[in-house]
């Protein structure tokens, strides 16, 4: 017998979520928030008419009236109006229950959904993504026990679990998987008050879904170096972006040509080329996430002075973090593919505005589908990156962008299983590699070679929080791999700094990671771009940048093998002057002299053999 039934009061968690998510773009879908608040937080002990009236999903009507799209008692539940990013594909907003036996649905059916109204302790909301993932899992759970010939969960014993946590792990599957796949088990114990028939044993009563699958202490970490996404190698990165170039610059001819009748503005690969190389181009420039990226509309780009400097800023929406309207830095090039985007995607929400006019046209009242069609058509109207798809004209999913990532890699001529995350953590990995290398990047990029990260950030509340923390991650790994040469025995290191760390070779450290990881955190270092500066304190001028020898004797000079081929080109460009100080004196002539001196030790401090006699310097391996 089913247990007494629960009130179907309104739910004042679900009406918090329904005001927050009030907090979204203008465009946003017409989704009904009152109706939805009004729902039940349970299924539990609700007759089968009772059920059946629950609403899963409305929408608006243009007199504000609402229609419902889905029902608790449907086979498929849409979820489409609870979906924020633009990115999601259509298949990815919909629980089908279909292929879930009806002995095990109700009681699957109600823990999925008290899960989704009120969350799980510790646990951060669930969105439609993590619910349509916890219900694929149910199903792999449900298949494993109607097989065993077992007809509802309430019996599983403890001996079934088992069982199937060995099959699981014995079929070799990643320990992120198996730790949401055991999850998903969990669930079924731990909202075991909302069905008679749901699992009346705690899976494994002195451990926890993440230790089966293998991810507690040491294997948590492993897990999460695992997941790392892969940088993109610099001469592949070079290669991507010059082919993004090349496209864009031979943009606006092709889209004339457009313009004239003479290309498809649909189905001309030259013409979907343009939209897939802004895609690159604004993704590495930013830093911007894929449902950031097909969140940038119609008009947004503006720019700020302060202090007599350019800010160039790029508005989108920012759905990870829920942080909302944000907006990121952009070079002045920024501003040429917003304007080739804008113009390039002029066909599509023309198409867009036709749909609107059409379905607000209709002399009889739209279903709830057509609703979110219209909907749909309204949130889309002013994006960018759009195309076409099954329902029609749509921003590029995620899962299109990952097989678009992968021909336009192809097409450059590059071997790289390009994804489009990749080019946010190059765009990390780029920050902090010219911070610490070429300050020349961040002139260009940021418009002021001295400008602060954190100044930055705190000039502009809207900025995306998460992308410095990736940035801050990428410098701790960047900084470790550095301190990781110079510990090297056979690792040659000029300077005093150099000599410093090279006499540290001969003492034994029990724990090289941790010292490794430690010195990272602690030690400032600087690039000068011809040297390392080890200094903890703020008293150098910084004069050294642009004059070599000003640190040439400094106790926090270090240089490696990285700065070789500056050291070269500093001692050939110096060998070339010496003629020509003779004829301005010997006051020019002891200067050229200095330097010439200071690039020769330092190259032979880092073993690059210097003939006096020849006029150039080769070397083979740096």
């Amino acid at each position: 017998m089913p247990k007494a039934a629960i009130k179907t009061k309104p739910n004042t968690k679900a009406t918090r979520k329904a005001s927050t998510r009030l907090e979204r773009p203008a465009q946003a879908l017409g989704q009904a928030y009152g109706l939805l608040a009004d729902q039940p937080i349970s299924l539990a002990g609700l007759s089968p008419e009772e059920r059946a009236k629950v609403v899963i999903s409305a929408v608006l009507d243009a007199d504000g009236k609402s229609k419902v799209l889905s029902r608790a008692n449907d086979p498929v539940w849409e979820l489409g109006p609870l979906v924020q990013t633009p990115n999601t594909n259509s298949g990815k907003t919909r629980l089908d229950w279909s292929d879930i036996p009806e002995s095990y649905r109700e009681a699957f059916q109600n823990v999925l959904y008290r899960y989704w109204k009120v969350g799980r302790t510790g646990w951060q909301e669930p969105c439609v993504l993590v619910l349509l993932r916890t219900l694929y899992h149910f199903r792999v759970i449900c298949r494993y026990f109607s097989k065993l010939g077992i007809a509802s969960l309430a019996e599983v014993q403890p001996l079934h679990v088992a069982n199937f946590a060995h099959a699981e792990i014995s079929a070799r599957h990643a320990k992120g998987t198996l730790s949401l796949r055991f999850s998903a088990l969990e669930l079924l114990y731990l909202f075991r008050d909302q069905h008679p028939e749901t699992l009346q044993y705690h899976p494994w009563p002195e451990s926890s879904a993440h230790e089966i699958a293998g991810l507690g202490g040491q294997g948590l970490k492993d897990a999460r170096k695992v997941g790392k996404t892969p940088l993109i190698p610099v001469d592949v990165a070079q290669k991507l972006f010059c082919y993004a170039e090349d496209i864009l610059k031979g943009a606006d001819s092709i889209l004339d040509e457009r313009d004239a009748g003479q290309r498809s503005a649909y189905k001309d690969p030259e013409i979907t080329a343009i939209r897939n190389a802004c895609f690159y181009l604004l993704g590495v420039l930013t830093g911007m996430r894929s449902s950031e990226l097909s969140s940038i509309e119609v008009g947004a780009g503006r720019t700020e002075k302060k202090s007599g400097i350019d800010f160039h800023w790029v508005k989108s929406f920012e759905y990870k973090t829920k942080k909302g309207h944000v907006e990121y830095l952009m070079p002045s090039m920024g501003y040429d593919i917003l304007r080739i985007l804008e113009r390039w995607s002029e066909p599509y929400r023309r198409r867009l505005a036709e749909q609107i006019e059409a379905l607000n046209n209709e002399s009889v009242s739209l279903s709830a589908k057509r609703l979110q069609q219209l909907s749909l058509a309204k949130a889309n109207r002013n994006r960018l990156f759009l195309g076409n798809g099954p329902s029609g004209i749509v921003p590029v999913s995620h899962t299109g962008w990952g097989m678009i990532c992968l021909i336009f890699a192809a097409s450059a001529g590059v071997n790289w299983k390009l994804a489009p995350h990749q080019m946010r953590r190059l765009y990390a990995y780029t920050f902090v590699r010219h911070r610490l290398g070429d300050l020349l990047f961040l002139k260009d990029q940021f418009k002021h070679s001295s400008i602060d990260m954190s100044q930055l950030y705190a000039s502009n509340p809207r900025q995306d929080a998460a992308l410095y923390d990736e940035i801050l991650q990428e410098l701790a790994i960047y900084k470790a791999k550095v301190i990781a040469q110079w510990v090297e025995k056979d690792e040659p290191l000029g300077g005093k700094g150099g000599e410093k760390i090279m006499a540290l070779r001969a003492h034994d450290f029990p724990h090289r990671e941790s010292l490794i990881l430690e010195a990272s955190n602690r030690i400032n270092i600087r690039s000068t771009g011809h040297s390392w500066c080890l200094s903890q304190e703020d008293d150098c001028n910084g004069g050294c940048m642009y004059e070599q020898d000003r640190c040439a004797d400094c106790e926090s000079r270090c240089v490696d093998r990285r700065f070789v081929p500056i050291w070269l080109e500093a001692y050939r460009h110096h060998r070339e002057l010496l003629k020509d100080a003779e004829e301005l004196g010997p006051g020019a002539v002891r200067r050229v002299k200095t330097d010439l001196a200071l690039a020769r030790r330092t190259l032979r401090e880092l073993g690059v053999p210097i003939d006096e006699e020849e006029s150039d310097v080769k070397i083979t391996t740096v």
